[in-house]
């Protein structure tokens, strides 16, 4: 727990808050942003005394937790009041609720400076607390990566992260006049009273209701996977998944039809870096390998279907033969190229206005700077992106969750939708979808007769549009016309690795994929031998 409080308890008291001694706790960049702030304002230094509670954390064994962290705070705590004597007051001692109370009720600011924490119910103490009728009200400083920060109205959010403004956080929260204090501790303290257990009970029940609700309406299984897609099981994706991609399966509806269609995400089939290193090329190989197979046998239509720029694409794709017999997709599908057509020709899906890229390179670049590791790519025509792969995952996803929200608020009025991928936040111009794109394929093939097979695979957010597009097609389309007679559409939509989706299959790593495909392309390597002998015994005769 942290308070400010002047020297003088008694007439002018100051901030609080009460937190755990571990590093998410933001302890020592508190100290820093007080010591930044006296350095600033020197008019606080005989008045402000920080009053902080940090309470040892200890292991099963008793022993303590996160001792170098404890002995760094000591070390800055004893900075600061060697250049201020009295300025911070440091308890290690886990506050009963009385005292803990009659701290919240003398104390000016509570002082949140986690740099990640859910929702902490100190904030709501404070408020409660500082309700006791003695002439003024305190104030709220919570970090912006806190729950509390979010939902209780009238706090003043700052980043821990930046000593300088946080400092400055401070000095406005210790001036916040008298009749702001007393406005918002009145919203403040209606909304602790709305909010109770019951009220999140009753909230989280209509969730799920509405969670349920959704799933029938799409066809979905709800006996057995419901409460896990609401979060309320920890289970791993072999637990919840019930409908498993057979390979069996899928060579046998493969070998007993004539024309096909196969779409696959290449950004899942494409190694990182990191798997790079550790053995990915392999595998890499033997998928460019299978796919080349495929794209060999007769009546088979394979597109690669990417995120990535053309030239980016066809770099990835330059160890491949016969790469202008595929067909191919990139920056989600804003260029294409129609299998058989030379790899230089690419089609445009749309004509697209990009003045809103303006709007959101400022705001990512703003979060970039803010998110170590992290940088924006502008060189796409209808997209822009933010990349978080490479900072802290914890950190990352959850700037990334409020620039998603910052981006939908300021992008509402514009023609285009923010979308959330595995590790990216992209703005891309509405009708720009890897969905709207299969489904200019699918009409282009069934203006030609149409295929009984059709395998798409995936593995992020953004291919959840073709996925829902296959699935109305599956639903609208269970038979087609060949040569005189019905023949059944049999369609495979899988995700790998990432669920719930719309797909109807799962995988759970790209080894099984690898499986599907060569056993795939097995099959085609055997009619072509098959072939290849046919046609020496017909020379023989």
């Amino acid at each position: 727990m942290c308070t400010c409080a002047p020297a003088t308890w008694a007439s002018t008291p100051a901030p609080s808050a009460a937190v755990d001694m571990e590093p998410l706790s933001g302890i020592t960049l508190k100290l820093r942003a007080l010591q930044s702030m006296l350095n600033q304002f020197p008019e606080f230094r005989e008045d402000v005394v920080l009053v902080q509670v940090a309470i040892p954390l200890h292991d099963s064994r008793g022993e303590m937790m996160h001792t170098e962290y404890a002995e760094e705070v000591g070390r800055v705590a004893a900075e600061v009041n060697a250049q201020y004597p009295g300025a911070v007051l440091m308890q290690h001692e886990k506050m009963p609720f009385a005292p803990r109370v009659a701290l919240f009720s003398v104390a000016d600011v509570l002082v949140n400076s986690a740099v990640r924490h859910g929702l902490s119910l100190v904030p709501v103490e404070y408020v409660l607390a500082s309700q006791a009728d003695r002439g003024k009200r305190g104030s709220l400083l919570l970090s912006e990566f806190t729950a509390c920060s979010k939902v209780i109205p009238g706090v003043i959010r700052t980043n821990p992260w930046r000593e300088e403004d946080f400092a400055k956080s401070i000095v406005k929260s210790l001036r916040q006049p008298q009749h702001e204090r007393q406005h918002w501790c009145a919203e403040q303290l209606a909304w602790c009273k709305h909010n109770t257990v019951l009220r999140w009970a009753e909230n989280i029940m209509e969730d799920m209701k509405r969670v349920r609700a959704y799933m029938i309406e799409m066809g979905e299984d709800t006996t057995r996977s419901a409460c896990c897609r609401v979060g309320l099981v920890k289970s791993s994706y072999r637990e919840i998944s019930s409908n498993i991609l057979r390979p069996m399966e899928v060579n046998s509806a493969y070998s007993s039809c004539k024309t096909r269609l196969l779409l696959f995400d290449m950004d899942m089939l494409r190694p990182s870096k990191e798997d790079m290193e550790n053995g990915g090329d392999t595998l890499w190989q033997q998928t460019l390998a299978s796919i080349q197979l495929l794209v060999k046998e007769a009546g088979n239509c394979v597109f690669l279907l990417s995120s990535d720029s053309p030239e980016n694409l066809l770099a990835m794709l330059k160890r491949m033969k016969g790469i202008d017999k595929l067909g191919l997709a990139a920056e989600d599908g804003y260029y294409y190229k129609w299998p058989n057509s030379p790899p230089d020709r690419w089609d445009q899906r749309q004509h697209v206005v990009t003045q809103w890229k303006e709007v959101c390179s400022a705001l990512m670049h703003t979060y970039a700077e803010r998110t170590t590791g992290t940088y924006v790519q502008e060189d796409q025509i209808a997209s822009i992106t933010w990349h978080y792969g490479v900072s802290n995952p914890d950190f990352a996803r959850m700037q990334g969750k409020e620039l998603l929200n910052h981006l939908n608020d300021t992008l509402a009025h514009l023609p285009v939708e923010v979308v959330v991928g595995k590790s990216f936040v992209r703005v891309r111009h509405q009708g720009v979808t890897k969905g709207s794109l299969v489904t200019h394929i699918i009409q282009h093939y069934n203006s030609r007769g149409g295929v009984d097979f059709l395998l798409c695979l995936g593995d992020d957010r953004i291919d959840e549009d073709m996925f829902h597009t296959l699935k109305d097609y599956q639903q609208g389309a269970q038979y087609r016309l060949f040569e005189g007679r019905e023949q059944e559409i049999k369609v495979f939509t899988c995700t790998v690795g990432r669920q719930p989706s719309l797909a109807g299959f799962c995988l759970y790593t790209l080894e099984d994929v690898q499986e599907v495909l060569s056993q795939l392309s097995l099959q085609t390597k055997r009619k072509m031998r098959s072939a290849a002998t046919m046609l020496g015994l017909s020379s023989l005769s």
